[in-house]
């Protein structure tokens, strides 16, 4: 059996922006199938995380033209026209909706971007997969707000984590915290430095929690620079506590490990966000959260988060404050931090649907 997939989520999958979900789950199914063979079919050139497993080939399918035209005749013609030559037996989408040849069974896996969903090849193409495979409730709210009729073809993953995060000891927390944050506790806050993340109202409530406590804690953020958050980095500069803000651009996934592990909680701020890794990452290495109540973050953090009012600053950082403040609600949170189990469980099922 041949199996395509859409390799564009892959080259740009990285720890801090995306959580490696597409990654993860992939060479996860080459390991599980090695009878099948995948074929990473990708619009541009680029590298890959780590080698491929024997059973997958990365191919370029370059766009005719490099502009919207050729997008549109790229998703439209070039598509279809390579599953046909390649004699493509299945197809698994990541995060996009391509267009799927008549009988071509199909199967798409929607992680953390809901703005995919209101697009019109969402609306052209969702209903020709034979499952959607997701992993929250929030995500499943949204398909159901947008197109109905698909709840049958839902299936519910069980969210993971990498190997690379897990627990620290005393001592490793305090040699992270000397090497990235002068010695002190530190917030953390992991994704990309977009609108999106909400970096800003983060920043404010940063603000007002130095303000009131007077304390050195710090505040790590670890993503990369996007074209819409230049204005973020620009703010930066002249931010009154940016003494007290560590930014990592690119930390690789044993250092954002690390990292997560030895704060003194994770503060996720992203809106609309279908699967919110950092917060799992963050309960695997019994680390508490604080999020705004939006997306999937309250699912992901249940008990062991402390909710913000979305948009509200001045919450955010009360919350954070609490936290900061309190080590017996801090531990209180702890002690409800579920099992949070790697991504194996989560291939497992998806190739179980994917093969039958």
């Amino acid at each position: 059996m041949r199996i395509a997939v859409n390799a564009s989520p892959l080259l740009q999958d990285t720890p801090a922006d995306t959580g490696n979900v597409a990654s993860e789950m992939l060479y996860r199914l080459c390991n599980l199938h090695p009878g099948i063979e995948f074929l990473l079919i990708a619009d541009r050139p680029g590298a890959l995380p780590r080698p491929l497993p024997p059973n997958a080939q990365l191919v370029t399918l370059k766009p005719w033209l490099n502009n919207g035209p050729g997008r549109y005749i790229w998703r439209r013609r070039q598509w279809p026209r390579a599953l046909k030559k390649y004699r493509i037996d299945r197809l698994l989408c990541f995060d996009d909706l391509l267009p799927v040849p008549e009988g071509l069974p199909a199967f798409l896996v929607l992680t953390r971007n809901t703005a995919l969903l209101d697009t019109v090849a969402a609306s052209r193409y969702i209903r020709s997969y034979r499952s959607i495979s997701l992993f929250s409730a929030f995500m499943r709210e949204q398909i159901n707000k947008r197109f109905g009729g698909l709840d049958g073809q839902m299936e519910f993953l069980p969210p993971g984590v990498a190997e690379a995060y897990m627990p620290l000891n005393w001592e490793e927390r305090e040699a992270v915290k000397r090497e990235y944050a002068a010695g002190m506790e530190y917030f953390i806050a992991v994704g990309s430095i977009h609108p999106d993340n909400n970096i800003i109202p983060l920043l404010k409530a940063f603000s007002l929690l130095k303000k009131r406590l007077r304390s050195g804690m710090k505040l790590v953020l670890t993503g990369r620079l996007t074209s819409a958050g230049e204005e973020i980095a620009e703010a930066l500069q002249t931010y009154k506590f940016r003494d007290d803000v560590i930014w990592l651009q690119q930390p690789d996934e044993g250092i954002l490990a690390r990292l997560v592990a030895a704060a003194y909680a994770i503060v996720h701020t992203a809106g609309a966000d279908g699967l919110p890794v950092p917060v799992y990452t963050a309960l695997r290495c019994e680390v508490p959260a604080v999020v705004i109540h939006a997306g999937a973050s309250p699912e992901a953090g249940g008990d062991a988060a402390l909710n913000a009012v979305a948009g509200d600053i001045t919450d955010l950082s009360e919350k954070m404050g609490a936290l900061y403040k309190d080590e017996l609600l801090r531990s209180r949170l702890m002690a409800h931090i579920p099992r949070i189990s790697s991504w194996d469980e989560a291939a497992v099922m998806l190739g179980r649907t994917i093969t039958s």
